[in-house]
């Protein structure tokens, strides 16, 4: 049954919504969508379980070598590394593997080719510091086709086919992004390296260490397979496109108890090739950003399969106002996207809470349909189905609209529900942002680089739903303290699920 639901309500102080869109047999609902969470925790539990019993215990028996009294590495921040560092890894690679220790003090290289079996520990009181010499990085292509080949070719640490490798101690990495040498570098500018690189690698343990202000994305794993990140802190203000931490394409992830800080996008999945990212928990960790806190996309090529974002924070960044790219405070707390093709089905975001963001939830399926590389056909249209956000809290939200759109009445988001959800706006939207045909901007928004500021002023100021097959709205709660003139939630064009 296809329905224009248009909600007008005007409230000051504490509104509370009850609604129940979508009347789908019982039985249909549970076999189909509804409690696919369910099987999903279960799951992504189990297999974060087997990730923190291998990996962790993988350098077990293994040698330990010290840095400076077995491969003569100096550690005054002054003199250049990089041979000794590299030699440190290929000698401890050929000897069939071992923990190389970094002691207390600073070091200065370039690039790093990992190897397998290698294991990287950096003690108390170490730094490394990422060269500012352009010379000191190595130019390298993966194997594996993606979109960033276009924009990057360098990486302070990189690694690729290799396994059983871990990053690991109390140390720190400055990869020397806010280095003058940066200055005048566009947005993606390839003058600007990757801090961390890992491709098409298996078994990936990182564990302790504070990341600093990587010229580029600060960590990228891409078509990894068993990943293990914990008690990681980031911050990353240098530059543009400042991400926190990108996983990208990878299967078997487990992401805990992290601190990401970021100008950019905080803790993302990407979809950047083929490979989509499948079975993914992150959960018990605090993110900041001046865009995009909590997110999957912009990238989706090979699409988002069984992930759950669980028990996590997002609060202001340290930084307060300042921020290179986004804004002042946090663009949005949790934002799903496909655009480029590929699929989003099963995902769960439970027990978020939020402070001073713009837009607490964004949900779009659109139709970028860029493509990956260049020799690729042109992607289809993607599709969203199975998502569900439940326990969230967000304070100090607005002015542009939390929204959840398909792409059309022929492309539809399915199954979607929100589930106790309390939200509190404190600032209106703009009125003279209000566009006078929004079908027509809504058609041609959608074919843009998806953010949800590009939506301006929608018109409900609490929330937008548009295109959706199989809406479930359970205790949604806004609280309008600005006295935003607008509706509160608008439901346009949605269609009820049937058997």
């Amino acid at each position: 049954m296809n329905y224009k639901t248009e909600t007008r309500l005007k409230v000051v102080g504490y509104f509370i919504l009850l609604l129940s869109i979508i009347h789908t047999d019982v039985l249909a609902s549970k076999s189909n969508n509804s409690s696919f969470h369910i099987k999903l925790e279960k799951d992504l539990e189990s297999m974060s379980q087997q990730l923190e019993m291998d990996l962790t215990t993988m350098m077990e028996n293994l040698p330990q070598l010290n840095v400076i009294d077995h491969f003569g590495v100096i550690n005054n921040g002054r003199e250049i590394t990089t041979l000794q560092i590299q030699q440190a890894v290929d000698s401890c690679s050929e000897i069939g593997g071992g923990i190389l220790v970094f002691p207390r003090g600073m070091y200065l290289t370039g690039t790093i080719i990992l190897k397998s079996n290698v294991h990287l520990k950096f003690e108390d009181g170490s730094q490394i510091n990422g060269s500012t010499n352009p010379d000191d990085y190595q130019v390298i292509y993966p194997g594996y086709k993606n979109n960033t080949d276009r924009q990057v070719n360098k990486s302070l640490f990189y690694a690729e086919h290799v396994e059983n490798i871990s990053f690991t101690g109390k140390g720190v990495i400055d990869f020397k992004g806010d280095d003058p040498i940066y200055l005048n570098s566009g947005n993606n500018d390839p003058r600007r390296p990757f801090g961390i690189r890992i491709v098409s690698s298996k078994n990936i343990y990182v564990n302790g260490l504070m990341l600093m202000n990587s010229p580029q994305w600060m960590q990228h794993y891409l078509d990894c397979e068993n990943l293990m990140i914990e008690n990681v802190n980031v911050f990353n203000h240098a530059h543009k496109n400042n991400d926190g931490m990108d996983i990208d394409g990878c299967k078997n992830v487990y992401v805990r108890n992290c601190r990401v800080d970021s100008d950019d996008d905080a803790i993302c999945l990407k979809s950047n090739g083929i490979s989509p990212c499948k079975n993914v928990l992150i959960e018990d960790c605090t993110a900041s950003s001046h865009c995009n806190a909590l997110k999957l996309g912009t990238e989706t090529t090979g699409g988002f399969i069984n992930v759950i974002y669980r028990n996590c924070k997002v609060v202001p960044s340290v930084t307060g106002g300042h921020h290179v790219n986004g804004t002042s405070t946090t663009r949005t707390a949790i934002t799903l996207i496909i655009t480029d093709g590929g699929k989003m089905e099963n995902v769960w975001f439970d027990n978020i809470e939020a402070t001073d963001c713009i837009t607490p939830i964004y949900v779009t399926l659109g139709s970028r349909s860029r493509k990956y590389t260049e020799n690729v056909p042109k992607p289809g249209i993607g599709s969203i189905e199975n998502v569900l956000i439940s326990n969230m809290k967000a304070y100090g939200a607005g002015s542009i609209t939390s929204s959840v759109t398909g792409l059309n009445s022929t492309n539809r988001i399915k199954n979607i529900q929100l589930d106790n959800i309390n939200i509190q706006l404190v600032k209106e939207g703009d009125i003279n942002d209000i566009q006078e045909d929004f079908d027509i901007q809504f058609k041609d928004k959608k074919s843009r680089y998806p953010s949800s500021h590009v939506w301006e002023y929608l018109p409900g100021a609490g929330f937008y739903f548009r295109y959706i097959d199989g809406l479930k709205l359970e205790n949604v709660k806004v609280e309008n303290v600005c006295n935003d003139h607008r509706k509160l939630i608008v439901i346009e064009d949605c269609e009820q699920i049937k058997n």
